[in-house]
């Protein structure tokens, strides 16, 4: 059975022979020279600076050993609002309180809290006065680990009445998961106006440290999907939080036309709508809602990554579609 880091160091056991304490003593008690004394001291104060140093760094790589965690859960307010504008209201009990604050060029910005699972990494920001943390990719502002690995920003949605902000990023890599993830938040430049183009250059760095919600592996993976001559192949499903997540492998002809659109355009009525689909639905037919979806380019392939809002165990159905041309269904069973 597995163990994770703070288990194994919680119960860290080192025997020592029977022998050992009789040595010590009877050689302490005999004569030494001065140089054979200095020389045990420094050996000692060594060993001792090399298991004071393991122990530092085990407390920043496994935050959970050190039993630093933020304080309870609690999102209210104009935050609930925005959680529940995008769809997220069910991760609000799940968050982790944060509250750390940053000044630079005269904006205050503030990690309201945090959360991750094995699939997303979602935090909520907080400017004064009100400002997009995050105005765009020209700006390298980002999300690093205790590792200094880069978080890649996935989407986000920003409040302008409240100059509340809710970024979504990738899932924290491995061993964030079982040690817990001290994550720095580093910003660069504000909007204060999205409908503009200026911005405020500054300098607000903030931290976090949050536990992970693990990932189920869903075993069995459903069996491959085709629409004329493409396949649709299921690489990995992971429910991890209230939250299902998809990735599939397309290859064949249809997999370089997944983003094409088609429909008419009507100014201020219509647009042109995706040939391509891809939806859940609940045992009952209706559909859940999608957190992302994602595609990704590959050597003759499409890599299709989507995220649900799964918050019931149950059956659940895939199903794929190429507007004209066909659609195929697989099941999913959510434990």
């Amino acid at each position: 059975m597995s163990k994770t880091l703070e288990d194994r160091l919680i119960r860290l056991e080192i025997p020592l022979p029977a022998a050992l304490v009789p040595r010590v003593l009877s050689a302490a008690a005999s004569k030494r020279s001065p140089v054979a004394r200095r020389r045990l001291r420094l050996t000692v104060t060594l060993a001792m600076m090399l298991l004071v140093g393991a122990f530092v760094a085990s407390l920043y790589a496994a935050p959970r050993f050190a039993d630093a965690l933020a304080g309870a859960p609690v999102i209210g307010g104009p935050t609930a609002a925005l959680l529940r504008s995008v769809g997220l209201a069910p991760y609000a009990k799940q968050f982790t309180t944060i509250n750390e604050v940053a000044v630079s060029s005269g904006y205050q910005v503030e990690l309201v809290a945090a959360y991750a699972d094995a699939t997303q990494t979602i935090l909520i920001f907080r400017s004064s006065p009100q400002a997009d943390v995050f105005p765009g990719i020209q700006w390298p502002s980002s999300l690093t680990d205790q590792f200094g690995r880069n978080i890649e920003i996935r989407s986000g949605a920003y409040d302008s009445l409240v100059g509340a902000e809710v970024m979504q990023f990738e899932g924290l890599p491995w061993p964030d998961g079982p040690l817990g993830a001290r994550l720095t938040a580093h910003i660069v430049a504000l909007q204060p106006d999205p409908t503009t183009q200026t911005f405020v250059r500054g300098n607000w760095t903030l931290h976090a440290t949050v536990s992970v919600e693990p990932g189920i592996n869903i075993r069995p993976l459903p069996s491959d999907g085709v629409i004329a001559s493409t396949t649709f192949r299921f690489t990995s499903i992971v429910r991890s939080g209230p939250s299902l997540e998809v990735d599939m492998s397309v290859q064949g002809p249809l997999a370089a036309h997944l983003t094409d659109a088609v429909g008419e355009a009507i100014p201020n009525v219509s647009k042109p709508h995706p040939v391509f689909e891809i939806r859940l639905l609940d045992s009952s037919g209706a559909e859940v809602q999608e957190l992302r979806s994602e595609m990704h380019s590959g050597l003759g392939s499409e890599s299709l990554r989507s995220l649900w809002l799964v918050t019931a165990p149950g059956r659940y159905h895939v199903v794929a579609s190429y507007e004209g041309v066909g659609q195929f269904e697989r099941e999913i069973s959510v434990r």
